[in-house]
């Protein structure tokens, strides 16, 4: 039987994507085991043997249970990776900025299958915790802000204004809420549903879609709240505090946002 060296391979924690320094140290000859790989973490040493990565001696020699393989590759992972941080907008001084992202990294499941053969034959060289990177995510495509005071919302697309509308916000006493939002869904003819707030009490339980419905024809809903950016039958109220608390656009600019601007979009309400 072919006797096999216990290799003891010590990796620091937070390594750079795609790099790995390793310190290597090895067992007296004599030993007769498979090798276990002991890798350094901020909570302690992490031992993994050999076996438990799914090697085997078969009858055409050393081989790999994919199995086995892949739950000690998850189990690893859960450790090692560390996920990419996507690009984002952000708001200073009224004005969208790109954040930048952080690119990740993970194993590299192939080249750990390569360094547990070469360690299984041998090898007391170039032991490596194999790492890829992983792409940092771009931001969305566009933005929106919608300045209070200035009764305008701007449409970004990257980092420059792409496109302004004239739109109205909440009236004094239904102020509209400052705030990080995002477009949470989409509608095209949407159905009014009474809020059963005082100020509709007068009003039907549902209005469908036609020309008294009073979120027009599309309807951008965000992520908190009960705040729309919709049309309006009543064009004459934009650019004034008319609403209760909703941002309203003239009916072409709106169908022509909600044409442009996905759902996940993200929507910054300024004063």
């Amino acid at each position: 039987m072919r006797r096999f060296p216990t290799i003891l391979l010590a990796i620091a924690t937070l390594l750079p994507a795609g790099g790995a320094l390793s310190a290597v140290s090895i067992t007296p000859p004599s030993a007769n085991a498979f090798p276990v790989f002991e890798i350094t973490t901020s909570e302690g040493p992490l031992r993994i043997a050999a076996t438990e990565l799914g090697a085997q001696r078969t009858e055409n020699g050393l081989g790999i249970d994919e199995t086995r393989f892949t739950h000690a590759v998850e189990r690893l992972g859960k450790v090692f990776n560390r996920p990419a941080v996507p690009a984002t907008y952000e708001l200073t001084d009224n004005r969208v900025h790109l954040k930048a992202g952080l690119p990740g990294f993970e194993l590299d499941r192939a080249a750990l299958k390569t360094l547990l053969l070469r360690a299984l034959r041998g090898s007391r060289s170039g032991l490596k915790l194999p790492t890829r990177e992983v792409p940092a995510p771009g931001p969305p495509q566009y933005a929106i802000v919608v300045r209070l005071d200035d009764f305008m919302l701007d449409l970004y697309q990257g980092v420059g204004v792409q496109k302004n509308y004239p739109v109205g916000v909440g009236a004094l006493r239904f102020a509209t809420p400052p705030g990080v939002y995002h477009i949470r869904s989409k509608a095209k003819n949407p159905t009014w549903n009474n809020p059963g707030s005082a100020w509709a009490r007068a009003m039907p339980a549902r209005i469908g879609p036609g020309p008294s419905n009073p979120l027009g024809t599309r309807a951008l809903r965000l992520d908190r709240g009960a705040l729309v950016i919709h049309g309006t039958p009543q064009p004459w109220t934009i650019g004034r505090r008319s609403s209760h608390g909703c941002i309203r656009m003239k009916r072409s600019d709106v169908e022509q946002l909600y044409d442009v601007v996905p759902q996940g979009t993200p929507v910054f309400i300024v004063p």
